[in-house]
């Protein structure tokens, strides 16, 4: 199981900013990792992917919660805007992503 973290301020979050937050925040590769790269690549994945933001009049980045999880054929497989009752889903997602069969083929 891998954790990724993609940056929503791709214009500032360097990768040493990046890992030094990780270390921050006591993870590390190869099982976690923060993401960032060309400012119009990550923004448009962060659209593809439905993520919603701004920056409000302070110039913080305001977001909404989301969490994807993807199978082992790397579809998603579930997405949730996280609350109280949505941690338990989410924990329930990762039991059944993780007790899935690899796949035969690539596909």
């Amino acid at each position: 199981m891998y954790f990724v973290a993609i940056t929503l301020d791709p214009e500032n979050d360097s990768v040493s900013k990046l890992n030094y937050l990780a270390d921050a925040q006591g993870v590390s590769a190869p099982m976690f990792q923060f993401l960032t790269g060309d400012c119009v690549e990550v923004n448009h994945v962060l659209d593809k992917i439905g993520l919603e933001r701004f920056r409000d009049e302070n110039g913080v980045i305001q977001h909404t919660n989301l969490y994807l999880v993807i199978d082992r054929t790397g579809k998603v497989a579930y997405r949730f805007s996280l609350g109280e009752l949505q941690e338990d889903w989410l924990v329930e997602a990762l039991k059944l992503v993780c007790a899935e069969q690899e796949p035969a083929y690539a596909p």
